[in-house]
């Protein structure tokens, strides 16, 4: 018995001892693998098939060994077996590259009249207008014409020229007398509407009967100042008023676009033409909503008039902030009362019901117990909710509770195991595509597991957009990660900036992708434009040799703090307004504060025409609580001097 006791008390420290000669062996054998996939690769490209194959064949549990197969396969894709795709895409379909292959292969399918694979074969993922006009051209010569005039009419009928494969589905359903005058009006509505004048001109031709009032369609939408002639927009025989309200709609809209003042004093000699519901609140939003963020009062009467029921949620909130932003407390607060469902059980809508009555009537009582109410929201008006009450903010953080098989299966899927390899291997987009892919076929619960494992891995973006696509708000430390801490503190200490508001810039900027680049050209963790980069880093004395510089992680935060610090100092150290510069720019910030006088920030922010940039600024004030929290630091949403703002 002794024996026995001993020999299993030893069992550990012997699996021990196995482990930690395995581990070695393994991370060698990784090391191997990784220098026989760049050569297999290598071969592949190279057109050395033999050596590929040789290779290739000691690769086969190696994470990213699909990839070879699926480039082998692209290479010659119109000489494969359908077979052997069809066997592919079963097995590595769930490569993020898989379905542009499948694409090639699908049209493939419609070259050699494969219809049945390709019917079977054909899924949202893969849908298109040049398959979609094939397939339709197959169901009409299988017998199912009507089927098939009405896709047909479906696709002619879009704002944009539809591709060549498409053009013999198209002169068989004109042939059969589908193109009727009524489906060509309505193209050349909906192509005028996208701004494709070319194509609505090319239209006319198929409005044979009326083509003077085709012709007149398309020179007013491209020159809508016709308009100011009135008396050449009255309904006739050859001026159907249903005709002409689609005239105007469009002409209105895009003068509403470039020009809403004038399109406004246009309005009374056109406004009783018989507009659709949905075409009359497009004009107002085109006129009504751009005068308002120019902070123009005349939008409020012509609003009210044209979206009397408070329908389109777009003009009823620009209704309110541009009551709020003209001082028109009581029609404020009497809108609020009259919103719909949707929108009035919204925190945003609830504070300004609240805060418009106050602003009101000063000395409204009976408000106290509805501010604590919404100051259990953990948001920028819950905040100010909590600021309003003497409460404390509501951060309410429950770290996610994730059961450990979840944990294990998410871990273990295919997608993950790539996309970890490929972070180890430096190839952060390649990684970043292969997580984002597989997480379109993960739960609720998996999409937490998924965020969980990638902040253990301090890949911070990643694990803020799973958090994100699961709507698991509570989990502050996955959210809000004290991510590069040393350089942030460092930094903000040196240019003299709150670190809570440095830390909420970069979370808002980047959610802390080091090599972040915008579709503008912004770079990094704080999102510097090159020419604010160079210009700061000549400024400052900061070295910067070329633009990749520029996303190196501690490169980035003092470049993006010393031009913070720059925004602080021009606005008087008021980060509401610094912050509208960093995200929009300085010199539309002087803008949006002219002819201001003691105006309460909270109005002020509510009311910035830039729908991202009022977002923007709610979310940093918002965000530097919760990193004061996490600081230790007691952040108030708005420091005293910042809330009011007067003109400059």
């Amino acid at each position: 018995m002794r024996r026995t006791l001993l020999r299993f008390c030893f069992a550990p420290a012997a699996l021990a001892s196995l482990l930690f000669t395995a581990l070695p062996a393994q991370a060698d054998r990784l090391q191997e693998q990784r220098r026989q996939y760049d050569q297999a690769m290598s071969a592949l490209n190279s057109g050395q098939l033999a050596r590929y194959e040789s290779l290739a064949r000691g690769l086969s549990d190696y994470p990213l060994y699909p990839y070879l197969l699926l480039n082998a396969l692209d290479k010659r894709l119109d000489s494969a077996s359908h077979r052997e795709v069809e066997s592919f895409l079963l097995t590595h379909g769930d490569l993020p590259a898989a379905q542009r292959l499948k694409s090639r292969w699908l049209h493939r399918l419609a070259r050699e009249g494969e219809w049945e694979r390709l019917r079977t074969h054909y899924d949202s993922d893969s849908q298109s207008a040049s398959l979609d006009c094939h397939l339709a051209l197959r169901r009409w010569r299988e017998g199912d014409q009507a089927g098939a005039m009405r896709q047909a009419q479906e696709l002619w009928t879009v704002g944009r020229s539809q591709p060549k494969d498409c053009d013999p589905l198209f002169e068989r359903w004109r042939a059969a007398g589908g193109l009727t005058e009524d489906v060509a009006w309505q193209r050349i509505r909906l192509a005028l509407l996208h701004r494709q004048d070319a194509l609505a001109r090319y239209l006319t031709r198929y409005v044979a009967s009326n083509k003077p009032l085709a012709d007149k369609f398309v020179s007013t939408a491209t020159q809508p100042s016709l308009l100011n002639q009135p008396g050449n927009y009255r309904p006739s025989a050859n001026q159907p008023a249903n005709k002409l309200a689609d005239i105007v709609t469009v002409s209105m809209r895009r003068m509403g676009r470039d020009d809403p003042q004038a399109a406004l004093g246009l309005w009374h000699h056109y406004r009783d033409l018989p507009f659709a519901e949905e075409d009359r609140l497009a004009i107002t939003r085109d006129i009504g909503v751009r005068l308002a963020k120019r902070f123009n009062p005349d939008a409020l009467p012509f609003m009210a008039a044209n979206d009397p029921q408070m329908r389109d949620d777009q003009v009823s909130e620009w209704r309110i902030r541009l009551a709020l932003r003209t001082n028109q407390w009581r029609m404020a607060h009497d809108l609020t009362q009259t919103l719909p469902e949707s929108l009035a059980q919204q925190s945003r809508w609830r504070y300004w019901q609240l805060r418009s009555a106050q602003l009101a009537t000063p000395n409204v009582g009976e408000l106290q117990d509805d501010y604590r109410q919404l100051a259990r929201e953990r948001d920028f008006y819950g905040f100010m909710a909590a600021e309003r009450t003497q409460q404390p903010y509501a951060l309410n953080h429950q770290p996610a509770n994730i059961d450990p098989q979840t944990m294990a299966r998410v871990s273990q899927t295919a997608g993950i195991r790539r996309a970890k390899e490929f972070y180890a291997r430096g190839q952060v987009v390649d990684a970043r595509r292969e997580w984002y892919h597989v997480s379109r076929l993960f739960s609720r619960e998996e999409l937490i597991a998924q965020a969980k494992l990638a902040r253990d891995m301090d890949w911070y973006f990643p694990a803020i957009r799973n958090i994100s696509q699961a709507q698991y708000w509570d989990d502050l430390d996955i959210r809000f990660p004290m991510a590069y801490r040393e350089p942030i503190l460092n930094q903000a200490r040196a240019r003299q900036l709150n670190s809570t508001w440095v830390y909420a810039i970069t979370r808002q900027e980047s959610a802390f992708m080091a090599d972040a680049r915008s579709h503008a050209g912004a770079m990094g963790l704080m999102q510097l434009m090159p020419a604010t980069a160079r210009e700061t880093a000549r400024r400052n004395n900061i070295p910067l040799g070329n633009l990749n510089e520029v996303l190196i992680p501690e490169r980035n935060i003092a470049l993006g703090t010393a031009y913070l610090a720059q925004l602080n100092n021009q606005f008087q150290g008021n980060r509401v307004l610094a912050s509208a510069a960093y995200n929009a720019g300085p010199g539309r910030v002087r803008q949006w504060t002219q002819n201001i006088d003691n105006l309460p920030s909270d109005v002020w922010i509510e009311t910035i025409p830039f729908d991202e940039t009022r977002q923007y600024v709610q979310s940093v004030l918002s965000y530097s609580v919760i990193y004061g929290d996490k600081l230790g630091i007691r952040q108030p949403v708005m420091e005293q001097h910042e809330r009011y703002l007067r003109g400059r």
